[in-house]
Formats: C-alpha cells, structure tokens, sequence
C-alpha cells in the first residue's frame, strides 16, 4: 500500500528495513482524529499535545514490532517527522510520574527523518522510549569518575539518582532527576553550544542545558523546534 510519509521516511533511512523483513503499513490518518490525551497530559506538555494534534499518523508492523509513524509538512512543502514506539500501558515505575503520563500517549522516538540540524533530536538513537530509558550512566559512570579523581574534583552527583532517556550514538546521554526532573547531559564527545560544564565539573564530563531546567522544557522545547518548521 503506498503511503507518502512511509515512502519518504524509508527513502531516508534506507538501512532500516531489510528486504526479508515483514512491514505492514497502513493508511495515514490525521492524529487529532483520533489522539484523545489526558487533561494533565495537555497541562504538562501543552505545545507537544499541539505538535501532535498536526501530526498526521500511519501505523506500521515491522516484523511484528508495532511503531507510530507521525509525519508534518515543512515550509517547503516537504515531509519530516518521528518513528516512534507504541505508548504504553504498563511504564517502569523508576520513571518518574511526568515521563509515565507522556508514555501513556506517546511512546518515543527511535527514527526521524528530514530533521533539522538546530533540532535536539538531531543524532540521537532514541528518546523518551520505555525500553531505551534507564538508571544511571550505563558504563560511563566510571570515566566520569576517573576524569573527576585527575581533577581533584569530589564526585558528589549520585548516579542512580538520574534516569538517561536519550541515546546519542557516540554515547552522550541526557537524563533526568528522578525526583526533582532537573536535566542534565553526560557529553564527552560533542560540539554542542547550547549547554554548559554543571557546576564543578570539568569539560566533557557532565553538562547543564542552556534555558533548560528540567525534563518538562527539554520535552516542550523540542515540540516547539517542530512546531517553527510547519508550514
């Protein structure tokens, strides 16, 4: 069945589907025709509920593994958007209760396509997935650590205290505090401008985001870099 974003998204992603693998695609729909968020989902996340309200959305099965695909038009009269996980209905209750309500309607982002290189989005292999998003700095706690003892500088941030929810390829993380939602990025390997050394830490080691103080802005925040690009 052709589908106009499902074509443009595997035109730019070519690697993704491999010739054996079984793909069902359906019908693209409008989303607000169908997306029924939640009060406090509309509350905490206005601008998102209203990128996604625009999003026209085509359901696909790619070997049994159910994704979301939402697609907008830009500008240029050209196709952009997110593949993305189901939402779901049982969320790991180490998430903290914002990132549980997002997921209830919203599932997370594993692909885009189209996207902008001012986009935070830009490189990441996922984010705000159920299945990606742990506890801690996976195996970098430990360069984090080294960097910190050549320094001389304490290392009084707990880990386990920060949940990562997006993946760079080259193993940068942003995360979050579990209780407080301030975000933060581990970044040894980057070329960013927007973010800045947190507070007694050396370069490449752990970042705050400029104007950013906690998961709820990083969310709304890219929501509204999307939302600058609909025609």
């Amino acid at each position: 069945m052709s589908n106009n974003d499902w074509n443009d998204f595997v035109s730019e992603v070519s690697w993704l589907i491999k010739p054996n693998d079984n793909v069902i695609v359906s019908e693209s729909v409008l989303n607000y025709q169908i997306f029924s968020p939640s009060d406090e989902f509309k509350s905490l996340f206005p601008s998102f509920t209203k990128l996604l309200m625009k999003a026209r959305i085509t359901r696909v099965e790619v070997n049994h593994e159910k994704f979301e695909l939402l697609g907008w038009t830009d500008e240029d009269n050209e196709s952009f958007g997110w593949l993305c996980k189901y939402p779901v209905n049982l969320v790991p209750s180490h998430l903290c209760k914002e990132h549980q309500i997002l997921l209830g309607y919203f599932g997370g982002i594993t692909e885009r396509w189209n996207e902008q290189e001012e986009s935070w989005l830009l490189n990441l292999n996922s984010a705000l997935t159920s299945s990606d998003s742990e506890q801690g700095f996976q195996g970098w706690g430990t360069y984090v650590n080294e960097v910190c003892r050549e320094e001389g500088i304490e290392l009084l941030l707990n880990p386990n205290d920060y949940i990562a929810f997006a993946f760079e390829a080259n193993g940068n993380l942003t995360l979050y505090h579990k209780d407080t939602l301030s975000v933060i990025m581990f970044a040894p390997d980057h070329s960013f401008e927007h973010i800045t050394p947190l507070d007694g830490f050396p370069e490449y080691t752990l970042y705050s985001i400029d104007n950013c103080p906690n998961l709820i802005t990083w969310i709304e925040t890219i929501a509204k870099q999307e939302l600058n690009r609909l025609a």
